[in-house]
């Protein structure tokens, strides 16, 4: 009995240990293959980021699909697959790429990103401005996501949206004169002139002693013809700093409309008066006023233009634009001897300008000085080294300071690239005057018959 006993206790066992074996037992087969294979996708995937970043994209597609077949679940794999098809422009092929990698990674917001500009890129603006929401709900203290968002309701033509995009990044980043400018332009494109201003005053509110946003209110009025709810702003703004330039030039705008031209002049030669100005800015207006005198000729308007073009030397000393039109003001009323000064000073700061050397030729010609042009003898040969015109005032110049060898130099260098027969008639009387001071007057009255 005994016996018996102890054969069933070994067979108990036996039985009992072989039950067990399988939870005990390790599949060291199948582990080691999974470590392998996760091995060689992260090695792929390695290498086909280097193949990507390196411009070998076939070989970089290669190695991602390749991944993908070892693994389905490879988001990121999907995703560099996105950024090569789109960088090949195959937009299809990378939208369906994404959409894997966002089924496997719902939560990864650079996908949907990626999606979002993919969109764009297609013109779906959307498909890409719904996918922005999202994440600009997840994400809510990124400006540069609210701009795409932005851009996507403004290109869906839906200003109102653009509007409130922008004044939820305003939240982001603080008060940014860039996009009250943005918000106040889109107003204005919707027709609503108060509330483009609007957006001033409620930085006005903020900032009350800051000139300019009282100042690009009250232009907002003034362009939309609403000039005195633009003088209510302009005279606040007066108030805190009456020698802002901007303002200034505002009010003098003002001022025009109202057609008090005495105000007007006030305020513009505040502005042509202040150095801290740019020269750029002073030139519409003093040239507005230049053609203005030009063309009426009136004593009022020459006087205007003068005091400013005397105010732009007075604050730009070494500008030739205020010399230029200073002298080109008294021409206009026959004032040659006065005038040369002010063309030399501007050739002395700017000797560029054909059109000045034309005029100063001119003023010397009505003063009979055409000798004066030979100190800027070196400057002209090496500015206008074939120009007609000038080379035949040097020799004019060389002839009055009886200096026949070198003005009949000059003067047949003009001949030569002279084409119009008044003008060749001209040079040959020269060459003529020339020869005869020379003493060879053969070669005078042969010249001189050319030039009748």
């Amino acid at each position: 009995m005994r016996k018996y006993l102890i054969i069933f206790i070994i067979i108990a066992l036996a039985v009992t240990a072989f039950g067990q074996a399988p939870k005990k037992t390790r599949n060291v087969a199948k582990t080691d293959a999974t470590a392998v294979n996760a091995r060689k996708v992260s090695v792929d995937f390695t290498s086909g980021l280097k193949a990507y970043y390196s411009g070998n994209t076939n070989e970089a597609l290669k190695l991602f699909d390749g991944i993908i077949l070892d693994n389905p679940k490879h988001d990121a794999s999907y995703f560099m697959l996105a950024k090569i098809y789109k960088g090949q422009k195959n937009y299809a092929d990378a939208v369906s790429a994404l959409q894997h990698a966002m089924k496997i990674d719902k939560k990864n917001v650079w996908y949907k990103v990626e999606m979002a500009n993919l969109y764009s890129l297609m013109n779906d603006y959307a498909a890409s401005a719904k996918l922005w929401e999202q994440i600009c709900k997840e994400i809510t203290n990124n400006e540069y996501y609210l701009y795409s968002l932005a851009e996507c309701y403004l290109n869906l033509e839906k200003p109102m949206k653009v509007i409130e995009t922008y004044s939820r990044m305003e939240e982001v980043i603080g008060t940014n004169d860039e996009i009250t400018r943005v918000k106040a332009s889109l107003w204005l494109y919707m027709n609503d002139v108060k509330s483009a201003a609007g957006e001033y005053d409620a930085l006005i509110a903020k900032y009350p002693h800051n000139v300019d946003y009282y100042i690009q209110a009250g232009i907002i009025y003034q362009s939309n013809n609403m000039p005195e709810e633009a003088y209510k702003y302009f005279q606040k703004a007066e108030s805190i700093n009456p020698d802002d330039p901007q303002l200034n030039l505002a009010l003098a705008a003002y001022w025009e409309r109202k057609r008090q031209p005495e105000k007007v002049s006030a305020y513009v030669y505040k502005v042509f008066n202040n150095p801290d100005v740019l020269m750029s800015e002073k030139q519409p207006y003093m040239r507005s006023y230049m053609a203005t005198a030009v063309r009426s000729k009136s004593p009022a308007d020459i006087k205007r233009a003068g005091d400013l073009a005397e105010a732009l030397i007075k604050a730009h000393p070494t500008e030739a634009e205020g010399y230029v039109c200073r002298a080109r003001l008294l021409v206009l009323v026959q004032k040659y001897a006065e005038a040369q000064p002010y063309y030399d000073k501007a050739l002395l700061y700017d000797n560029t300008s054909f059109s000045v050397w034309e005029d100063y030729c001119y003023v010397l010609d009505k003063l009979d000085r055409q000798q004066d042009i030979l100190k800027y003898e070196q400057d002209i040969t090496e500015l206008f080294p074939q120009n007609a015109a000038m080379l035949y005032q040097l020799g004019i110049g060389c002839l009055k300071v009886q200096n026949a060898e070198k003005a009949i130099d000059y003067l047949k260098q003009a001949l030569v690239m002279t084409y119009e027969a008044d003008k060749k008639k001209l040079v040959n009387k020269a060459l003529g005057d020339a020869y005869h001071l020379k003493g060879d007057e053969e070669s005078a009255e042969s010249y001189w018959r050319k030039g009748r």
